[in-house]
């Protein structure tokens, strides 16, 4: 061990190293360098700072003592900017410094910007991290403009958290150097909110219950004492209340606030050294807790505010204490709150997918989802008994996740990873003791099989998918699960539709066409008795949809069907058609009413489709039966469409 100028400083020989290792980096002096310097104790932090400064220092002067009178002043070579915690972009800093300082520096003799305070961000708002986050992102919109080196200083757990949530910052930088050291400790500076202040408390009023009253006054007597472990311990207790609230069913937006201000207090008592132990189980539980009840929140907002910046900044100050959380965590020593807190960061960036950067929010979810599933081998080669419907559920949204990441991107290897993940789920569930979650699974399977099929057509994967909705609607009934009932019957008229395409054979694709007309039937049948804003699949396209099939039945000249059967099934689907516009008019007209709204163009769109389907039905009845069939046809139409059709015609 080495000691340096500074007694208190005690230098490991690796230490050392690393050290030299940086300052010859440095002197490099080569532009768009970014390096990461770890260290988590702020002494040794500062006067690694110090030290880096005055050897760089020294060197320069020797190479500028040429080029300046000894009457002209050296111009540090390493600038030390101190980011700004109201608003923490690195880059802005770097912009000033020029802006102010471009007459009396030399951009020839600079080596580097050193960015220093990221450590004070641990005790600022969620939303405050993410904003430094998000800067660090933008990484390369500032490179070029980046004429020297870059180092930012970060303490271990902002190390783990950079790596997740900046990636284009961490797949940019050019080395990382650490520094082994000990947490600094420092004291609690105890930041209490008077009880009749605006925040937790606020809300005292006569309807509050005896309990609540009593814990509410136990917290102004505890700022009063400053016994921070009580008044932590109560803070808690009352997040605690609110959340049980919610939970039972009062979801109002009063209770969220109350709830999460409860946490946060808790969060800002619990000391520095304590949030710098990397298994701290309070703070570890607060923010976890922080985290969930940021996401419920979002939950409750979304239906309404949708893409607000609201509904975007809960699901972000989410993700951001779930990450504070996994960063306290030892895998080793508690894989299980590992598992539990990816499983809700998985969810999480899954959620923040619907409403921007869909790729990379997935890939994050996946990497959540993996790092939960990791956990539960870690220390067994085989999964325990307590931990199978977790590991199943984990299983499941991973491949769900492959599904929606298949939407956006190389869809083959995502649906292949998806059926992967969905089967591996199925060797943990039994219809009998989970007949509903079992049938979820089935569906879930299908739908990937079938997703597969469109990119690489294949009759086995229509058929694997065909036998896992059959294996679910054995479970999901139309008294137990009508809705998702009606929506795995609809899917399965696609997936045979689909496969009596696939065939030439007239007599396969006469059956196959059959069984789509009778799931379809199906789930018309089960729909008819819901609500339709219950619904998870669009009824008028199944209308349209069997519409469609009677009419390729009736039309396939190797179908050996008489001159009556063909024209009663272009009669049936005539009549699918016309519902499928009747049903679409009818939510067309709810629209008109209100002024300035423009209808909605799903429906103009389905108007479009169906109008065509009718056109080629009524051609259909003219080729087959001539001018005779054409009116028979034309008959059965509605008053307000036979302007269109007879224009069209």
């Amino acid at each position: 061990m080495a000691t340096s100028n500074n007694s208190s400083i005690l230098f490991s020989e690796t230490d050392q190293q690393t050290y030299h290792r940086l300052q010859q980096a440095l002197r490099l002096q080569l532009r768009h360098q970014i390096f990461i310097a770890v260290c988590d104790n702020l002494k040794l932090r500062n006067y690694l700072i110090l030290q880096l400064e005055k050897d760089l220092l020294a060197k320069n002067q020797t190479v500028s003592t040429a080029q300046h009178s000894l009457n002209s002043p050296l111009f540090s070579p390493l600038i030390n900017l101190k980011l700004d915690l109201n608003d923490p972009n690195p880059f802005e800093a770097i912009t000033q410094w020029y802006a102010q300082n471009s007459s009396n520096s030399d951009p020839k003799s600079l080596l580097g910007f050193q960015i220093l305070g990221v450590e004070h961000l641990t005790r600022q708002p969620p939303a405050m991290q993410w904003s430094f986050l998000r800067h660090l992102r933008t990484l390369e919109q500032h490179l070029e403009s980046l004429e020297c080196s870059l180092v930012l200083w970060i303490s271990s757990p902002w190390l783990c958290c950079i790596q997740q949530s900046a990636p284009e910052f961490w797949r940019r930088r050019t080395g990382v150097f650490h520094w082994m050291s000990d947490p600094t400790p420092s004291d609690l500076e105890s930041e209490t909110i008077p009880l009749d202040s605006p925040g937790v408390a606020a809300h005292r009023d006569e309807t509050i219950s005896d309990p609540l009253k009593q814990l509410l006054d136990q917290i102004q007597h505890l700022q009063r004492q400053s016994d921070t472990f009580s008044l932590r311990q109560a803070y808690r207790q009352l997040g605690t209340i609110y959340r049980d609230r919610i939970l039972a069913g009062e979801n109002s937006e009063l209770n969220y606030t109350l709830a999460i201000q409860a946490h946060e207090k808790a969060l800002e008592i619990v000391p520095e050294t304590e949030l710098l132990l990397n298994h701290s189980p309070n703070s570890i539980d607060i923010c976890n807790d922080l985290g969930t009840l940021y996401w419920m929140r979002f939950r409750q907002r979304v239906p309404e505010k949708h893409s607000s910046a609201d509904v975007v900044s809960d699901l972000e100050q989410s993700i951001i204490f779930y990450q504070n959380a996994l960063m306290k965590i030892n895998p080793e020593v508690q894989p299980h709150l590992i598992i539990k807190i990816q499983k809700n960061l998985g969810t999480a960036y899954s959620d923040l997918a619907t409403l921007r950067d869909p790729i990379e929010n997935l890939e994050q979810s996946l990497i959540a989802y993996t790092e939960a599933l990791s956990c539960f081998k870690l220390n067994n080669s085989k999964i325990d008994a307590s931990d199978i419907q977790d590991y199943a559920t984990i299983q499941n949204n991973l491949g769900t996740t492959y599904w929606k990441l298949a939407q956006q991107t190389h869809p083959i290897p995502h649906l292949k990873a998806a059926i992967a993940a969905y089967t591996e789920a199925m060797e943990f569930y039994t219809p009998q003791q989970d007949p509903l979650n079992y049938a979820l699974l089935q569906t879930n399977l299908g739908t990937a099989y079938w997703t597969l099929s469109q990119y690489q057509p294949s009759a086995k994967l229509l058929l694997q998918a065909i036998h896992a909705y059959h294996q679910a609607l054995t479970y999901r009934t139309s008294a137990s699960a009508p809705i998702a009932c009606a929506a795995t019957y609809n899917n399965l008229g696609i997936a045979y539709w689909h496969l009596a395409n696939h065939y030439q054979k007239s007599e396969i694709r006469a059956k196959f066409f059959k069984r789509a007309i009778a799931a379809y039937q199906k789930a018309l049948s089960i729909a008819s008795a819901l609500s339709p804003t219950q619904l998870t699949f669009d009824p008028l396209a199944t209308h349209n949809n069997l519409g469609l099939t009677h009419y390729q039945l009736a039309t396939d000249s190797n179908f050996p069907l008489s001159k009556a059967t063909r024209i009663s099934l272009l009669e049936v689907a005539l009549k699918h058609h016309i519902q499928a516009d009747i049903n679409g008019s009818s939510q067309l007209e709810k629209q008109r009413p209100t002024e300035g709204v423009i209808p909605n163009s799903k429906i103009t769109e389905h108007h479009q489709t169906t109008l065509s389907y009718l056109l080629r039905t009524i051609r259909a009845f003219y080729n087959e039966f001539g001018l005779q069939g054409q009116n028979q046809a034309l008959s059965q139409i509605p008053g307000h469409l036979l302007p269109e059709i007879l224009r069209a015609l």
